[in-house]
């Protein structure tokens, strides 16, 4: 009983830790080439995962810089990517400025999108697998919430994701994990630029195959972190007294 009661209280420092970090990234959706369910895949579907920004506490961010990452290319292939060129963090209605998306990629003539091929795949120490998505930074930090900035589609407020990756199930068993946000490789730079030069991580979010399943996990809302919190608090204390 004690070590359930230590296991619940593992995770709720683990929430807590993974909220301490302003920006967030979270998934909009998934889609399948073939229309088959995320937990029965098959090799050469292909996975259409769209991701965007956030930034709930309206902290003020001056930078960002962060990638897809990690995975094994024979488990799961990578197809392509878009990222749209911002702003981000915006604080007006119209969404005029923001950070502003500086990728050395090549740009779709007429979206303005930043494309990336399987030949853009990278490989880094300590990071593995890499493909960019955001690399931005500015003087006048930003703190809107990420609610309004557009998506890959250039409407304001319209919720579309800002960045779309594919990725192929490939024939290889095992499972494999695609990490999405910042890491601590120092020739990257991806991290959260804050105030006065400090800088953190982000809350990734994590894409993982097991077998003939896809898993999307994200960090949770603030408020739905509380109550998973409330919730394992009352069930440690019943623990305790049931011990």
């Amino acid at each position: 009983m004690r070590a359930i009661v230590s296991i619940l209280v593992g995770s709720m420092i683990f929430l807590s830790a993974s909220l301490s970090s302003a920006l967030a990234f979270t998934f909009t959706g998934a889609t399948v080439s073939s229309g088959r369910p995320l937990n029965a895949l098959f090799p050469g579907d292909e996975v259409t995962i769209g991701i965007r920004m956030s930034n709930p506490s309206g902290a003020t961010i001056f930078g960002v810089g962060a990638g897809i990452q990690g995975w094994d290319n024979s488990i799961l292939t990578f197809v392509s990517a878009e990222m749209n060129p911002g702003p981000y963090f915006c604080t007006t209605a119209s969404c005029g400025a923001g950070l502003e998306n500086a990728l050395s990629l090549p740009a779709d003539p007429v979206t303005g999108n930043f494309i990336a091929g399987s030949s853009d795949v990278q490989s880094f120490p300590g990071v593995g697998n890499y493909v960019p998505l955001v690399q931005a930074i500015a003087t006048t930090g930003r703190s809107g919430n990420g609610a309004r900035d557009p998506g890959l589609d250039g409407v304001v407020n319209g919720g579309d994701a800002q960045f779309r990756i594919v990725f192929r199930i490939g024939s290889a068993g095992g499972a494999t994990t695609i990490t999405i946000g910042t890491n601590a490789n120092p020739t990257l730079g991806n991290v959260v630029v804050l105030a006065g030069g400090q800088t953190e991580p982000a809350q990734n979010a994590f894409v993982t195959r097991f077998g003939d399943g896809l898993v999307l996990t994200q960090v949770p809302e603030p408020g739905t972190a509380l109550l998973v919190g409330l919730g394992l608090t009352i069930l440690a204390a019943r623990s305790r007294r049931s011990a």
